[in-house]
């Protein structure tokens, strides 16, 4: 009988560890979670240079800094400069022209807020009238200390 109850103290136990780890782990996958912001963008497409809104009332910028034609997509690098309320910070980023209309890059926050955070953005072409387009999209920034 006494066998029967230290099993289940530590059985009791087991699951106390188990509760306070997984209780852990959501607060952390919570605080881990990306900060989204959507943006909306026009080209200049002569220049690379594009500027536009993200999020509420902030602005973006993107200069391309390399663009190499690979068939009918391309790859590119670039810089973006993007201010949303209290975030402020300038991503390097690479990534793939799509012949599909879309781009999609990965990089780091270089300098301001989150410094050293990853990047991934998505935009998907919208419009394009001569050598000016428009897009929209998201910019997912993940933390470094996530």
């Amino acid at each position: 009988m006494t066998n029967i109850k230290a099993i289940s103290g530590l059985l009791a136990v087991a699951v106390a560890v188990v509760g306070v780890v997984a209780l852990g782990a959501a607060q952390a996958s919570a605080a881990s979670a990306p900060i989204v912001i959507p943006y909306a963008k026009t080209c200049d497409e002569t220049v690379g240079h594009c500027v536009g809104t993200a999020g509420n009332g902030g602005t973006f910028e993107m200069q391309v800094t390399s663009f190499r034609a690979t068939g009918k997509g391309a790859e590119l690098s670039l810089t973006e400069w993007i201010t949303v309320g209290g975030i402020s910070f300038t991503a390097e980023m690479d990534g793939h022209v799509s012949p599909a209309g879309f781009i999609v890059l990965n990089g780091t926050v270089t300098e301001g807020s989150f410094a050293g955070a990853q990047v991934h953005q998505r935009s998907n072409l919208e419009s394009a009238a001569g050598t000016t387009t428009t897009w929209t999209g998201e910019l997912r920034l993940m933390p470094a200390s996530a």
